[in-house]
């Protein structure tokens, strides 16, 4: 049988001090660490035995070329954007990628 929870006296809220104390950011500035991204680039030059990839270098080099191909599809709205050679850009990114599903198939 659960027991009931007792209530806590007013005076321990009271008395609640914060287990750490806030610094300026001048104070912090010394403990900001900068975090590695997870994503890596890779192509098919990277990879250690061309022709033959590992299922690693497999996956990352789909990774990053349905990310570069998602943002040349992106820039194509950038009204900075040379069309042309992003549209290239695209064409070459989606032969790119029928090859690189065809490693999977064999």
């Amino acid at each position: 049988m659960p027991r009931a929870r007792k209530a806590v006296p007013s005076e321990t809220i009271r008395e609640y001090r914060p287990l750490f104390s806030s610094t300026s950011n001048e104070d912090n500035v010394a403990t900001v660490y900068a975090f590695i991204s997870k994503e890596v680039d890779m192509m098919p030059g990277d990879w250690r035995d061309p022709g033959n990839p590992s299922p690693y270098e497999l996956r990352t080099t789909i990774h990053t070329c349905k990310r570069v191909w998602q943002l040349n599809k992106d820039a194509l709205s950038h009204p900075d954007c040379d069309i042309e050679a992003t549209q290239y850009n695209i064409k070459v990114l989606e032969k790119l990628y029928i090859q690189l599903m065809d490693y999977l198939v064999e």
